[in-house]
C-alpha cells in the first residue's frame, strides 16, 4: 500500500514534467537584422529605424510579447528601450517588425556624417503556443526568450562641411 500512495503522489508531479517538456517543443522565432536607416535628423536627436526579419518554423502562431534591446555605436552606448511588440508571428511564416532607436546628438559628437558602425542586441520575449503556455508565462513560470546581436552600418548622410 505505501508504495502505491507514493505512486500516487508522484503522479500530479510526472504530469507537470509532461507538459514542461512538450511546451520546449515549441522552436523560437529565427531573428535577424535586415537593414537600418535614418528616417530623420533634428539638432537634439536622429531617428534610426531598424528591421529584424522574424520566422517562425512552428505549425501555430507564436504570440510576440516584448523587445528588450540596446544600441551601441562605435562601441558606446546610445539607447536601451523595452517595446511591446503587439504581434503574432503567423504560423510557417516570416516577417517584419521595425524598432526605432532615437540617438541624442550628444551622443553622436555633434553633426553625424558617412557611415557609422550600429550594434544592436537584446531579446524577444514570446509566448509558446497553446493555452498551457500562456498560461505558464501569466505566471512566471516559463517566459521563453530568443537573444539577437548584429551589427550594421548605419548612413548618417554627408558632412555640412563645416
Amino acid at each position: 500500500m505505501t508504495t502505491r500512495r507514493t505512486l500516487r503522489q508522484f503522479i500530479p508531479f510526472l504530469l507537470a514534467a509532461a507538459c514542461l517538456a512538450g511546451c520546449d517543443a515549441t522552436r523560437a522565432p529565427g531573428l535577424s537584422v535586415a537593414g537600418a536607416r535614418v528616417v530623420e535628423q533634428r539638432p537634439e536627436a536622429t531617428l534610426v529605424e531598424i528591421t529584424l526579419e522574424l520566422t517562425n518554423t512552428n505549425r501555430d502562431p507564436v504570440p510576440l510579447v516584448e523587445f528588450r534591446y540596446q544600441a551601441d555605436l562605435d562601441g558606446r552606448r546610445v539607447f536601451e528601450s523595452r517595446r511591446a511588440a503587439q504581434a503574432t508571428l503567423r504560423r510557417l511564416g516570416t516577417q517584419e517588425v521595425i524598432l526605432p532607436v532615437v540617438i541624442p546628438s550628444e551622443r553622436l559628437g555633434g553633426r553625424p556624417a558617412g557611415a557609422r558602425q550600429l550594434a544592436l542586441s537584446g531579446r524577444l520575449l514570446y509566448i509558446a503556443p497553446g493555452q498551457l503556455g500562456e498560461v505558464l508565462f501569466d505566471t512566471g513560470v516559463r517566459v521563453p526568450k530568443v537573444a539577437f546581436s548584429e551589427t550594421v552600418r548605419v548612413d548618417f548622410g554627408e558632412s555640412d562641411g563645416s
